[in-house]
């Protein structure tokens, strides 16, 4: 019997879906309305399908700065993701997840452009899967536990920023009296010995204060690049990060204050090991307001690691990637604290980042910015060029600057489309450790739609 009843359901929702992408006569008027089922004691299953494509094509030149003029790097290419995401209700105390996805590069020629997403001829996984119990809206300790495969994002993404490549574990959140709030996670990457796991607790006040701890434990026996698995090795990774944050969101401005320290030991082999001690620092503001009457916004940021011998600031699970591609200060250059897109020479550690962009509306479905970065190196080869102002935080090497430009246009909230320009310029000095001297140029076209 139980059988029967679930395959009537599933009949049912698949005739309701059949319907609604029948119909054509309100879909440009609004959005279809959720699939629901009335069970035999009257509660209500409501299922919501999201569609979500992400359509780039790129034109990247001299992305590697270990390669002569005579050898530049450089690739042309399309990429693409898409994904389609089920949220279903069964009451209001419990939701189910899942989103399943493909993604792929069209006319890579080279490992340059690593991710950690499938891509190899646009696969069909599993990215996200987990089942959410919540307590009743009514109560005064309101509270939720995650249970499968999810994304998991703390903070800025600092330490920990998953998007779109979910790890398998548990994570709960409680909040007291909407006064403070703690939240805790652990969870196991891939199918290898790597826990990541750790928690935080928020001061919920205006500015909310949050103080974290988080782990890494990696003895998988592979090395991490970048975020992606790399290399294998005999060693392990025991990492412990200490985060505190202060910030606010408002309607006319925003800021995050970000304190974190790395300790830990790389443990090399069974007689020689290696302490981690580094620390991280990231300020960023923001503005929003009005120019001629159009809409505006401005932000500056800055963003600085030590580095002592190489060992820097490195979460492997930093913010690095949105789910087609890389990210970070820079559209090009796409830093964090510990690396970039670009490929650097050997011997630069720590990278250090001072920015400011600005955009504009002029019309409600188009909008227009820029951005100028400026990067020093903590830890640099001797041959390195001086750093200049920038060693008063401490930089030891300038590492060029970056300029982008974008123009975007909107259609309602479902569809929007972009052109990209981006160039950075290496450091001019000529004994610089760049094997080249020559600019990196970034053309980019990009396609979103999400309904």
């Amino acid at each position: 019997m139980k059988h029967i009843i679930l395959a009537s359901v599933f009949l049912f929702l698949s005739s309701q879906l059949f319907a609604q992408s029948a119909s054509t006569q309100s879909a440009a008027a609004a959005a279809p309305a959720p699939a629901v089922v009335e069970t035999d004691n009257s509660s209500k299953i409501t299922l919501l399908i999201d569609y979500d494509l992400k359509f780039r094509a790129l034109s990247y030149s001299n992305v590697d700065y270990t390669r002569p003029s005579n050898d530049k790097l450089s690739d042309t290419m399309f990429l693409q993701y898409l994904a389609l995401e089920f949220n279903g209700q069964f009451d209001n105390r419990i939701d189910m997840n899942a989103r399943v996805a493909s993604y792929g590069i069209s006319g890579r020629a080279n490992n340059v452009f690593i991710s950690p997403y499938l891509n190899n001829d646009y696969p069909v996984f599993l990215e996200t899967a987990y089942l959410t119990y919540k307590s009743d809206s009514k109560s005064e300790i309101p509270f939720s536990l995650h249970v499968g495969k999810q994304d998991i994002y703390e903070g800025s993404g600092l330490i920990i920023g998953l998007i779109n490549n979910g790890l398998v574990g548990m994570r709960g959140e409680v909040d007291f009296f909407n006064l403070f709030a703690l939240e805790a996670f652990a969870s196991k990457v891939d199918a290898a010995n790597f826990d990541v796991y750790g928690g935080n607790i928020k001061l919920k006040t205006v500015p909310t204060f949050e103080l974290g701890v988080y782990r890494e434990y990696n003895d998988s026996g592979w090395e991490y690049e970048k975020g992606v698995r790399a290399s294998t090795t005999s060693g392990y990774d025991d990492k412990t990060f200490y985060n505190f944050r202060i910030y606010s969101q408002e309607a006319k401005y925003k800021y995050n204050i970000e304190f974190a320290k790395q300790g830990g030991e790389r443990f090399v082999s069974s007689t020689e090991s290696v302490k981690y001690d580094s620390l991280a620092i990231l300020i960023e503001g923001g503005l929003s307001g009005k120019i001629f009457n159009m809409d505006s916004n401005a932000e500056v940021l800055f963003s600085y690691t030590d580095s002592k011998n190489g060992n820097v600031f490195n979460p492997t699970f930093a913010r690095r990637y949105n789910g087609i591609g890389r990210v970070g200060f820079g559209n090009l250059f796409a830093a964090n604290n510990a690396d970039s897109f670009l490929i650097l020479p050997d011997g630069i550690a720590g990278i250090n980042t001072l920015g400011a962009k600005f955009d504009i509306f002029p019309w409600k479905f188009l909008q227009a910015g820029a951005g100028l970065y400026l990067y020093f190196a903590s830890d640099a080869p001797p041959d390195a060029s001086g750093a200049g102002l920038a060693e008063v935080f401490g930089a030891k090497a300038d590492l060029g600057s970056e300029f982008d430009f974008f123009v975007k246009y909107f259609y309602q909230k479902y569809f929007d489309a972009g052109l990209n320009f981006s160039v950075y310029a290496p450091p001019s000095d000529p004994k610089n450790v760049f094997a080249n001297h020559d600019n990196s140029y970034l053309i980019q076209f990009e396609v979103n739609a999400k309904f």
